[in-house]
């Protein structure tokens, strides 16, 4: 009887022994955690964005903790910040995957918007004799999506100003994308697809510039297929608007 009371004995001392060594190294990785995020948030700071950028995945791919919302969100900036792109938008949308009621996903969206944008102002045409509203607009409409978004189910956040000037940089970069189409069609001489490209142009983005120069390619293409009754109502319209 005495020997098992004393394996009891041991064993609960082996158990307490493993019990305290747990909460000690709980408590070194909690305080690891935090010195490596306080290192990264410093790095934010600074604009070293590799550094944070490294801190950060680290704190996320080898520890669990509590505050992987906060990792996530500064990874996203970060890989924005430094221009990886991809990664930001990867990052973003594993956010929006695990966090789809955080209530800074308002945020998160505002991000996206901005990354697809950069994607959509590619580097390359600073270096390249191209005009970037002539390349395929597919980031832009991301974007553009995107803050529509925003603004419909965060009506009050603090970024739909922001988003609503974006909106208009958007509207004007995919007027100039779908006015090229328009001027093509018209050097072909396809005049029925210059005039329905034009009222696209017209109902998409009315208070752009390039609106009024659309209407001027409208007319032309009524003349051409001697329509004279609709050219004569946006000759009107043109010399109502001064063009």
């Amino acid at each position: 009887m005495k020997k098992k009371y004393k394996i009891i004995s041991i064993f609960v001392i082996i158990c307490f022994n493993l019990m305290v060594y747990c909460q000690a190294v709980n408590q070194k990785i909690f305080v690891i955690k935090n010195v490596l995020y306080a290192y990264s948030i410093k790095k934010l700071k600074e604009k070293k964005f590799d550094d944070a950028i490294s801190m950060l995945e680290k704190i996320k791919n080898h520890m669990d903790n509590v505050d992987q919302d906060k990792i996530l969100i500064h990874l996203i900036y970060a890989y924005y910040k430094n221009l990886n792109l991809y990664m930001a938008q990867k990052t973003a949308q594993e956010f929006i995957m695990l966090y789809p009621n955080h209530k800074n996903k308002d945020y998160v969206i505002y991000l996206q918007s901005l990354i697809s944008w950069a994607m959509d102002q590619n580097r390359f045409f600073n270096i390249l004799p191209i005009k970037y509203h002539t390349s395929n607009p597919i980031h832009a409409i991301h974007a553009l999506s995107q803050l529509k978004e925003l603004i419909y189910y965060y009506p009050n956040s603090s970024y739909v100003v922001n988003a609503k000037k974006q909106i208009i940089c958007i509207q004007h970069r995919l007027s100039e994308y779908d006015f090229q189409i328009l001027q093509f069609y018209f050097s072909l001489k396809e005049h029925v697809a210059v005039i329905n490209r034009g009222i696209e142009i017209i109902q998409k983005y009315p208070d752009t510039p390039v609106a009024k120069k659309t209407l001027l390619y409208m007319q032309k293409s009524y003349t051409a297929l001697k329509i004279f009754d609709a050219a004569k109502k946006i000759s009107k319209i043109l010399l109502l608007n001064n063009v």
